[in-house]
């Protein structure tokens, strides 16, 4: 029997988080459409800045997204985001829409997404879910808790034909100065667009949604590394690219 929830009562527990919570003891919403209300819930009223989201695929195939908080431009000096033990990063690509694309029957071709977006950018991901099981947990909880995003950091722009062309590119990631990665890059989808074309392509997605601005992190290119504690984060993409962040030991401030 599936359980009956309130959305802006698991909204409420899971924005006030301190410790993560045990996924046993929080009721699971019955659909995508309920995750998404929930997660939505739980970070208004959203603070003011850029907006940003992550694209997935749900493993029933469904385009879902993770609001992005907090979001980090880099600048001088380098940003911080905040670190607690069991976090872990991904590397990915960015892109910011210069025009937006506003869901429609019959979706958008491959050119015209890419026409729409004005820039292309590395950026860094911190991944540490409120829920103690992470992505173990039911997965329409872990959805509704923003696809365990704790903040995302949008590093320095690239060319617009790493989309196409990022698979193999050597990538490294760098803790302190040792070596936590180093391998080719290499989405899960063996895309780097694939995710944001589904979201692009689903004509039921909030009319508000791929606004002219807005910033859209694609997945990652690494996987999910492990972070062992604080400090300087520095990653580079074929051997040309470079962003640093630093991980400060702190609760999360979302």
């Amino acid at each position: 029997m599936s359980q009956v929830i309130n959305i802006h009562d698991l909204a409420k527990v899971l924005s006030a988080a301190g410790d993560r919570l045990s996924a046993p003891d929080l009721p699971v919403p019955a659909t995508v459409t309920e995750a998404m209300a929930v997660q939505k819930a739980s970070y208004e009223p959203a603070p003011a800045g850029p907006v940003g989201y992550k694209v997935a695929c749900s493993p029933d195939g469904i385009a879902v997204i993770g609001r992005l908080l907090p979001l980090a431009i880099e600048t001088d000096p380098v940003p911080a985001l905040p670190w607690r033990k069991g976090a872990r990063i991904e590397v990915e690509i960015a892109v910011r829409f210069a025009t937006a694309l506003p869901p429609r029957q019959g979706g958008y071709s491959r050119d015209e997404v890419k026409a729409a977006i004005g820039s292309v950018h590395l950026g860094i991901e911190i991944l540490d879910s409120r829920i103690a099981e992470g992505s173990k947990a039911p997965y329409l909880l872990f959805l509704a808790d923003r696809i365990g995003n704790a903040g995302y950091a949008l590093g320095p722009e690239l060319p617009n034909d790493m989309l196409e062309t990022v698979g193999g590119n050597p990538l490294e990631v760098l803790l302190e100065g040792s070596s936590i990665h180093a391998a080719d890059a290499r989405h899960p989808a063996d895309d780097a667009m694939a995710w944001l074309m589904d979201w692009a392509n689903d004509s039921t997605r909030p009319l508000d949604t791929l606004s002219a601005g807005e910033i859209i992190t694609t997945g990652s290119l690494c996987g999910a590394l492990d972070i062992s504690g604080p400090g300087l984060l520095r990653t580079r993409l074929a051997e040309t690219w470079e962003m640093s962040l630093i991980l400060e030991d702190r609760l999360r401030g979302d």
